[in-house]
């Protein structure tokens, strides 16, 4: 466990804002995390964070900030369809999909590119190309925080929404390690409907082939490439917006003026895509001084260098004011304004 006072965090949120927090501390396990509880860490203020990539920090943050260095993976049942694997909080999502999709493991080649942890993901329900992280997690093990305790909680009791879960409204859970159900050669269940990702694959792909994992993340990469920056070249939070879920009144009411909106059906209404109604309302592109809305992809914001946490909030703010007016739509931010 490494501990460092006056951390500054640029280094560790995707948008690259400087801020300082209280104190930062690298934890490697269930034993350190109950050090922590013991020393009375979480009866003060802290959070936890992965990657940073769905944070916006306006201002420092007057805490601890608990960061995950676990990265151990284990495979816990193997048959000739499936396996159930666990993998540690800190590992980076992308670098565990490439090693599965290395492996021929199927489930997660859709989330690819993703900036994310692996403990990270079932908080947040990442998704992208019609798959979302509840639909390979199994467990996830969390710690306690309010009593020192661990407990495993079951798919259906982490609550899973768009974007959302149990974790969201109970942030004294510590994500320690996620077991998810993976697909074997011949089993896999491939989604390849959403966007644009069934053209972007080669004209001869054999979905029953062997190199099929393959080819799908790589067409996934190719598209993320070409829409969305690199946080390392340009700072982000990929996606800003979540994309809004409406009644069908409402997709049948901007039909009229919009006869070629996307939409999709989903379980609880019909998901209109936020980066077309960003579009619509003439902000991609747009440039404020030190942030902008990306030319490629007007679902994310970017700092163009020496931008504060504010100044990317009020951006987003005038973005989501501007929907509201044009299309009598509401939306909302997936990435976390800190402090709150």
């Amino acid at each position: 466990m490494k501990e460092y006072k006056n951390y500054q965090l640029k280094g560790n949120n995707t948008f690259g804002i400087p801020a300082l927090c209280d104190k930062f501390i690298g934890y490697a396990g269930v034993n350190d995390l109950k050090e922590l509880y013991e020393q009375h860490v979480f009866d003060k203020q802290w959070m936890s964070v992965g990657c940073g990539a769905n944070l916006l920090f306006c201002g420092d943050y007057h805490g601890t900030i608990i960061h995950s260095t676990a990265k151990e993976i284990h495979i816990l049942e193997e048959n000739e369809k499936n396996l159930l694997v666990r993998a540690d909080a800190g590992i980076i999502l992308d670098d565990f999909i490439a090693q599965a999709v290395s492996n021929g493991w199927g489930g997660m080649e859709n989330l690819s590119a993703i900036p994310s942890s692996v403990g990270a993901a079932p908080v947040q329900n990442v998704g992208a190309y019609g798959v979302e992280a509840k639909d390979v997690v199994e467990r996830v093990h969390v710690f306690d925080t309010r009593d020192g305790s661990t407990r495993t909680l079951s798919n259906e009791e982490c609550k899973f929404g768009y974007r959302d879960s149990l974790f969201k409204a109970n942030p004294q859970y510590v994500v320690i390690s996620v077991e998810l159900r993976l697909t074997k050669a011949k089993n896999h269940q491939l989604h390849l409907d959403y966007g644009n990702l069934r053209s972007s694959l080669p004209a001869d792909i054999s979905l029953e082939g062997e190199d099929v994992l393959k080819e799908i993340r790589d067409a996934v990469l190719r598209i993320r490439h070409d829409k969305l920056p690199d946080p390392a070249d340009i700072g982000s939070a990929g996606s800003f917006f979540k994309n809004p879920v409406v009644d069908r009144s409402v997709v049948d009411r901007l039909l009229i003026d919009y006869p070629k909106m996307p939409f999709y059906e989903m379980e609880n209404g019909y998901k209109i895509p936020a980066g077309w109604l960003i579009e619509q309302a003439g902000w991609k592109g747009m440039k404020r001084e030190t942030v902008g809305v990306y030319e490629k992809q007007s679902l994310v914001l970017v700092n163009l260098g020496g931008a504060t946490g504010y100044d990317v909030w009020d951006l987003a703010q005038s973005i989501v004011a501007s929907i509201q007016e044009k299309f009598g739509i509401g939306i909302s931010p997936e990435v976390i304004k800190v402090p709150n």
